[in-house]
């Protein structure tokens, strides 16, 4: 252990123990396991939770009944129930509710709490679990590009004690790679993490121009955004190391990570209780398409019981990999997918980093926003907004955006009450009138 992880106190050590010791039980054992977290999580939101209180009529003796079973009572729920009774799915001392904001798969934007004092801590246990399957282990040099971005004079950050460097993804183009390429010579990381939309650009940009990193990379962490076949394959020929993705959420619900030997993600039991809502659609392969509803073991500030997540699965069609672990397996989450808009000079911005990497304040007064974009170089924002959306939120988020993008867009802002919607609910991020395609830089 080095020195910097005690920094991450009792929460992520009882975790950490768990998982070394559950991590290959068998299957009934793991399902009992289980069904002890999901039975302590329903029985502290029917007695703390108002409003799972107020609605789910339950005697005191039926608390021990299989939570299997207990679950049952609880409505479904998601988040724009949550939004509008926010009060009611929250307990405890207002100091360990930490607040919190996701735009979700769906680009709903929401505000939620988690406990100040465990639910992060926990999540960095299980995270560091995942990345441990291709070698990880904790205070190993990563050279980070997600939504975090340094001061305006620095070009990397370095957060030391997780010895993560990160750098702005906004200035990612074929003029600055060779600058990119420098500073992670200069870091020599062993891994990279960012957006699988990032990475697969950077690996874009790096091919163009003929550059490859002077050190080997032990892999690439790709999360928050499903990663594609094709972009699987260019970023493991660029950085000739193995691409690594999960599947996670904001609201600390459900985890799942692919393993040693397969790319099905491997959903912790440990970490929450997942039910696979069946919808009567099918995939391009003819498989069904399953509505992910979960259950979160590690946040009991707000615990949310049978929550839409927003995403959508299809499972695997093994019962159990070759890696041992007894864990529900997933081939494909269909989840937020990745976009792009293209700047005045044909470079590309990942509109997730853009809108959703930033998790400014002011998301919190909008029930949903997508772009639109006709042409390089000018975009439309389209708001849908609620009664918490002033006109300060308006100018804030304005002047936070044109500082990110300078004069690379002319942005629009327009205000809707709809939100458009795909036919199993999700929603676009952006909607576009030109093909993308032409624009990622290519070998001829």
């Amino acid at each position: 252990m080095k020195l910097r992880e005690l920094f991450l106190f009792k929460p992520y050590f009882e975790k950490k123990r768990l998982l070394k010791k559950t991590e290959f039980l068998s299957a009934e054992e793991l399902r009992e396991l289980q069904k002890l977290y999901l039975h302590r999580v329903l029985k502290h939101a029917l007695i703390n939770i108002p409003y799972y209180r107020d609605r789910i009529s339950v005697g005191f003796a039926q608390y021990d009944i299989d939570p299997l079973d207990l679950i049952k009572k609880f409505p479904i729920i998601d988040k724009n129930i949550v939004r509008k009774q926010i009060n009611q799915f929250v307990c405890g001392p207002k100091i360990r509710r930490l607040k919190a904001t996701t735009g979700g798969s769906t680009g709903q934007l929401f505000v939620f709490y988690m406990d100040r004092f465990r639910t992060r801590q926990m999540e960095k246990a299980f995270i560091f679990d995942m990345w441990s399957r291709v070698g990880y282990k904790f205070g190993d040099p990563i050279f980070n590009l997600r939504g975090r971005t340094p001061q305006k004079d620095k070009f990397t950050y370095h957060d030391r004690l997780f010895n993560a460097y990160y750098a702005s993804s906004f200035n990612l183009k074929l003029a600055t790679i060779e600058k990119y390429v420098k500073a992670i010579d200069q870091i020599e990381p062993c891994y990279l993490h960012g957006y699988s939309s990032t990475m697969y650009q950077l690996a874009s940009l790096m091919e163009k121009a003929g550059l490859r990193f002077r050190n080997a990379l032990r892999a690439v962490f790709c999360g928050s955004e499903k990663l594609f076949p094709y972009q699987q394959e260019l970023i493991e020929k660029v950085f000739s190391c193995r691409v690594y993705s999960w599947y996670g959420h904001s609201e600390c619900l459900a985890l799942g990570g692919e393993c040693e030997h397969s790319r099905s993600l491997h959903f912790y039991p440990q970490y929450g209780y997942v039910e696979m809502i069946p919808t009567g659609i099918k995939n391009a392969s003819g498989k069904e398409i399953y509505e992910i509803v979960a259950t979160g073991f590690n946040n009991y500030v707000m615990p949310l019981i049978r929550y839409r997540t927003g995403d959508y699965a299809v499972l695997s069609d093994e019962n159990k990999c070759s890696c041992g672990r007894n864990y529900l397996l997933v081939d494909e989450v269909v989840g937020r997918e990745q976009e792009f808009v293209v700047d005045v000079q044909g470079e590309l911005v990942s509109a997730t980093l853009l809108i959703f990497g930033q998790h400014l304040p002011v998301f919190a007064g909008l029930d949903g926003l997508y772009l639109k974009q006709k042409k390089p170089g000018k975009i439309t924002i389209f708001m849908k907004k609620n009664v918490a959306f002033n006109d300060d939120d308006f100018s804030e988020m304005k002047s936070k955006i044109t500082d990110l993008l300078g004069d690379r867009f002319e942005v629009i802002y327009e205000f809707t009450d709809k939100i458009p919607r795909s036919s199993i609910g999700k929603a676009r991020l952006v909607k576009r009138d030109l093909d993308i395609n032409q624009f990622f830089h290519k070998i001829s």
